[in-house]
């Protein structure tokens, strides 16, 4: 199972040397009036905007069906089908127009089921991830890490046979050290694309920091081809998190690169309000500049010069700086609009 595997997810084409992709997965129960869907629609798109290039959705009924239809046809990034148990509705959801489905062999039932579903996907050009998790496994008295892969191993022989190779595999752990030693076994014996994830990581601090153990470690060592920052939280934040990390791996080069302080009794300016108010349309913004929010005139200076463009300011008077320069002066309640400005007009 060696060579240079590459695999199509709608039109993203995922494998060795080219770029990872960032994945998310909806975080509520299907919506079903158009208002709702449209609403998703639009927060996909900012999603996309923000660096997301998959989002996965819980397929647990055919009555969803409408519903995944309208967003796989109207979705700006390829969906994928998480299914578990009854192949039925991984066929239901293929036949919605998805783009991938998340199966795992092993709890689908008889092979034959798997051999519909495989079938299917192969006839309507579909992706399918095997997704295995530590909890989820066969039986055996092979170490973890060694049981994950071997299964992968097994399932992937299983679809070629079936003359199916446009898999995905995913081994992830809420363990670190099991989701770094399987992944690396897997990556020794086959070239499949690998979905990076610690799963059930936690909320934003234990989540973001056990993933970027792992993943990192992983990313570095040439393994990994889409992956999730699975945090218990804002499906954003997921994202900026796994863009977040790919930029700090030299991974994804484009966006903007915040600096800014952490605050202290020195402050004059309210650098975490005034991050927070504007953050979320900082990271919407595809252009590669570094842009440094500072809470007072003993770092802002500094960090100014080394910054693309800079806030900094004492009380209510809030100084901007492009390229190291005292730039302009503006109100606090001018400074977002200001900084968005400049952004704009930066080359």
């Amino acid at each position: 199972m060696t060579g240079d595997h590459h695999v199509m997810i709608g039109g993203k084409l995922l494998g060795r040397g080219l770029p990872i992709l960032v994945q998310t997965m909806y975080d509520s129960a299907m919506p079903h009036e158009i208002h709702e869907l449209e609403q998703l629609v639009r927060r996909i798109g900012t999603l996309n905007s923000m660096g997301c290039d998959i989002i996965r959705f819980s397929y647990p009924t055919e009555e969803d069906h409408e519903s995944f239809a309208y967003l796989c046809k109207r979705s700006p990034i390829p969906v994928v089908a998480d299914i578990h148990f009854d192949y039925r509705l991984a066929l239901d959801a293929i036949a919605c127009g998805c783009q991938k489905i998340r199966i795992n062999p092993g709890n689908i039932g008889a092979r034959w089921k798997v051999d519909e579903v495989v079938k299917s996907a192969l006839d309507n050009h579909v992706a399918i991830r095997i997704g295995l998790n530590s909890g989820s496994l066969p039986k055996g008295n092979d170490p973890v890490p060694k049981l994950m892969s071997d299964t992968a191993l097994e399932y992937l022989d299983w679809f070629e046979q079936a003359g199916f190779t446009n898999t995905v595999v995913s081994l992830k752990a809420s363990d670190t050290d099991l989701t770094l030693e399987a992944n690396r076994l897997f990556a020794r014996e086959s070239d499949y694309p690998l979905h990076l994830g610690v799963t059930e990581a936690g909320s934003v601090v234990s989540a973001i920091t056990r993933s970027t153990w792992a993943l990192g470690q992983l990313l570095s060592e040439g393994i990994g081809n889409t992956l999730r920052i699975r945090i218990t939280g804002d499906i954003e934040t997921e994202v900026q998190a796994g863009v977040e990390l790919l930029r700090t791996l030299g991974l994804r080069k484009k966006g903007i690169r915040v600096v800014s302080c952490p605050r202290c009794g020195r402050h004059s300016f309210d650098s975490q309000g005034f991050l927070q108010s504007v953050e979320r349309e900082l990271l919407t913004i595809d252009k590669d500049l570094t842009v440094a929010i500072m809470g007072c005139q003993v770092n802002g200076p500094g960090e100014a010069k080394s910054a693309d463009l800079a806030i900094t300011g004492i009380g209510n008077s809030i100084f901007l700086y492009e390229k190291g320069k005292l730039v302009r002066k503006v109100e606090k309640s001018e400074a977002k609009q200001a900084l968005l400005e400049a952004i704009d007009h930066a080359e």
